[in-house]
């Protein structure tokens, strides 16, 4: 994994000083928007870019599905085997409504797929107040995972923040292939447990990366990530599931599997007759994680299934919105859209 961002060393800064150290969430929430904007910039380097992408697929070899939690359906009980029919709740029966709008919408072809999106950051802390805006368009290779993305983001709020280049470059490894997407089960109780375990390395990651960023800072360091608290299964396994909605190449089965993981996930909101930020018609999901008290917002098209917008925000004011306005597949890398 590449090294710590300098903001996210700067979030924990905001929240501590030599006589006190950062509340219990800090380094957690540090940890997490650290993963999410490795997920969202795509990493830039090959090293670690697959747990960098949210798809760690090297722990799927070692997941067993035997005690992992038995996917529900609409026919059968929680319990797996069951055959006794249950009464699902609004919010089940909106994921299982996504799911089979997912299975029956075929996967684009061509080599290339090109995203087109708008994005908006806004960090604050510490009397400082940040913001990112601007639009981007993403190329991945599918079948290596290397890619580009032009962007035309303006950074704005702090003294000194640097400018993002116009073009990030990223070589072979750094997205997920489709093979790797394909090799990905579809039972959703091996699902769960392989989206459950690659939470919980790429946070082990994540943490070893930070203890040797901050170890320069000495006694405030160690404040820094004192009493770390422990994100529950079910937080981690909607924070991946949504990571995995927000690929483009899912196939049918896959995407489909993810909601009903999504369906017997607790506390799981689901809204329907939304609209994303962009004015279409979108299912909403939704949920509070219980450590950091973050919000994670994702927007789905309730025809296809397919992710419209991701959102992210926190009580201390830092927000990440991205929204798609645009998916193509192609077999030719497109020019840049923002050249003049």
């Amino acid at each position: 994994m590449p090294d710590l961002d300098e903001d996210i060393l700067r979030l924990l800064m905001f929240r501590a000083t030599d006589d006190l150290s950062a509340p219990p969430a800090a380094a957690n929430e540090a940890i997490k928007r650290q993963r999410r904007l490795r997920m969202r910039k795509r990493a830039l380097s090959a090293a670690g870019t697959a747990a960098a992408a949210g798809l760690a697929f090297g722990v799927m070899a070692s997941v067993s599905g035997k005690g992992a939690p038995g996917g529900v359906r609409p026919d059968q009980g929680g319990s797996p085997g069951s055959a006794a029919p249950i009464r699902l709740t609004a919010a089940q029966q909106a994921l299982f409504s996504l799911s089979s709008a997912a299975a029956r919408t075929p996967r684009p072809s061509g080599r290339y797929v090109v995203l087109k999106e708008q994005t908006t950051s806004i960090d604050s802390g510490g009397g400082l107040v940040g913001k990112e805006v601007g639009g981007k368009t993403s190329v991945i290779d599918t079948i290596d995972g290397s890619g580009l993305t032009y962007q035309d983001i303006t950074v704005s709020g702090n003294a000194g923040d640097p400018q993002p280049p116009a073009v990030l470059k990223a070589g072979p490894g750094t997205s997920p292939t489709l093979a790797q997407l394909d090799a990905m089960p579809t039972d959703p109780a091996k699902l769960r447990a392989v989206l459950l375990a690659q939470a919980r390395e790429q946070i082990k990651q994540a943490e070893q990366v930070m203890e040797q960023k901050i170890k320069k800072l000495g006694k405030l360091g160690k404040k820094l990530i004192a009493h770390q608290p422990t994100e529950p299964a079910d937080d981690l396994v909607f924070e991946q599931a949504a990571d995995l909605l927000w690929e483009p190449d899912l196939s049918p089965a896959l995407r489909a599997a993810v909601y009903k993981v999504l369906a017997a996930t607790p506390g799981v909101t689901v809204k329907t007759g939304a609209r994303d930020s962009s004015g279409r018609p979108a299912t909403e999901i939704s949920r509070v994680n219980s450590v950091a008290h973050d919000d994670a917002e994702t927007f789905l098209d309730p025809a296809t299934g397919a992710t419209l917008e991701s959102a992210w925000k926190n009580p201390s004011g830092e927000f990440d919105e991205d929204l798609y306005l645009k998916i193509t597949y192609t077999n030719a890398i497109p020019a840049d859209p923002y050249s003049s």
